[in-house]
């Protein structure tokens, strides 16, 4: 908690901010009788996001409204930021890890990564990038500079006929029009233990606290005990928790009829099942152990395993092991854990083979006869007996003595 908050008051405190067009939009989509959901944090799992978009089977005219926090800790939060730009049902409200997201954004536009946010899960939301634009920092960083632009004008609430969403909820103390970031974004038992309606009109639907904090049971959706007049609850909590250990998934709630609809956690996306875990292995080496690993076939069924649970579909050309069922193969010495040592060992071209002695020895360019005893291991020349003698030493010893006598008798 207190970490928590010195984060958080190292962030700008904005006032709260709404987009009054997209409210109409949405109370004229709820008055004509389409479907409007609102889903908890999603936190990068894009492949368990999808599937809850098909389960709800969207028309063109239904909406789904995410409550904040659709990046960090996953797998993909890169591709889970690129589907719901693409897709113009889905709509997403700014919550505490956008905001502290946008803090990598500098005033000349480039991007300095936040150690705050690094040590909260945007490790994994960074090597996403980096594996979406296959390895090029370049493109990952203009890509995600983009995606910070468009994270910070995203609205902090919406307020409908009977209901409002928002990320985390609203201080009890303070109006509901002069809300701050801080409360909107990061409040969390001050809003849900108050005991009193915050709005007799309207119930508050909100994300941020996961339901296993105060909830009934560890992957249900969470019901205040505190009813509005026309006795509906006075708020609603729908982060179920989609890296919770005992039941994870995604719920999203029907604004007009209340209907809980629930996804489970795909179990691609299980990447907290392995101990010791907090956010998505894509993180270990900031993306690139998928794309690293691609240079060599006997690392590749390992890879394709680490890259399906990064989002990253790759060629298929052999067995594929999850990244759960690699740790589980290590830990039965089963399998040898992969290094950046090994990956690059792996790419290297292998060395050449060694070379015989004639042939080292014509590399020399010194050709060796047939003739040549086998246990020498190097060229030599031929001792001196083969050589004719002109002059022994001793000869020439002795002449230079004559030479030098009768000079010193002189």
């Amino acid at each position: 908690m207190n970490e928590a908050l010195s984060c958080k008051k190292e962030l700008p405190s904005y006032l709260g901010r709404r987009d009054h067009a997209l409210e109409a939009d949405l109370q004229g989509r709820l008055d004509a009788g389409h479907r409007v959901f609102a889903v908890g944090d999603v936190h990068g799992h894009l492949a368990t996001l999808r599937a809850l978009v098909h389960r709800l089977r969207l028309g063109q005219e239904d909406r789904l409204v995410l409550l904040g926090d659709a990046i960090d800790r996953g797998p993909n939060s890169a591709g889970a930021v690129a589907f719901i730009r693409d897709d113009p049902r889905l709509l997403t409200l700014l919550g505490n890890h956008e905001r502290m997201a946008t803090k990598c954004l500098q005033n000349d536009g480039t991007i300095e990564l936040w150690p705050p946010w690094m040590q909260r899960g945007g490790a994994a939301t960074w090597g996403s990038y980096i594996v979406q634009a296959e390895g090029d920092l370049h493109v990952a960083k203009q890509s995600f500079a983009d995606d910070l632009l468009w994270m910070d004008v995203l609205p902090t609430e919406i307020v409908l006929d009977d209901v409002r969403l928002v990320h985390a909820g609203y201080d009890p103390t303070k109006p509901l029009d002069a809300q701050t970031e801080h409360e909107l974004l990061w409040i969390r038992r001050r809003f849900y233990r108050h005991d009193a309606p915050l709005d007799a009109r309207r119930t508050v639907i909100f994300g941020h606290s996961t339901t296993t904090k105060f909830g009934s049971r560890p992957g249900d959706v969470a019901f205040s005990d505190v009813r509005l007049p026309d006795g509906r609850p006075s708020w609603l909590a729908m982060d179920i928790g989609a890296y919770n250990h005992v039941d994870p998934g995604l719920a999203a709630v029907d604004l007009r009829s209340m209907r809980i609809q629930r996804q489970q956690t795909l179990r691609s996306e299980r990447w907290f099942d392995a101990p010791d875990q907090k956010e998505a292995p894509v993180s270990d080496f900031f993306g690139l152990r998928a794309l690293e690993s691609r240079r060599d076939r006997r690392v590749r069924p390992r890879s394709i395993g680490y890259a399906r649970v990064a989002g990253v579909v790759l060629p298929r050309d052999g067995s594929c092991r999850s990244w759960a069922e690699s740790q589980a193969a290590i830990a039965a010495n089963e399998l040898t854990p992969t290094t950046w040592r090994r990956l690059r060992a792996a790419a290297s071209p292998p060395p050449p083979p060694p070379l015989s002695q004639r042939q080292a020895a014509q590399r020399h360019r010194i050709l060796l006869g047939p003739g040549r005893p086998p246990e020498r291991t190097h060229p030599v020349l031929p001792p001196p007996e083969r050589f004719r003698i002109v002059r022994r030493k001793d000869a020439i010893k002795s002449a230079s003595e004559t030479k030098s006598t009768p000079m010193m008798r002189a």
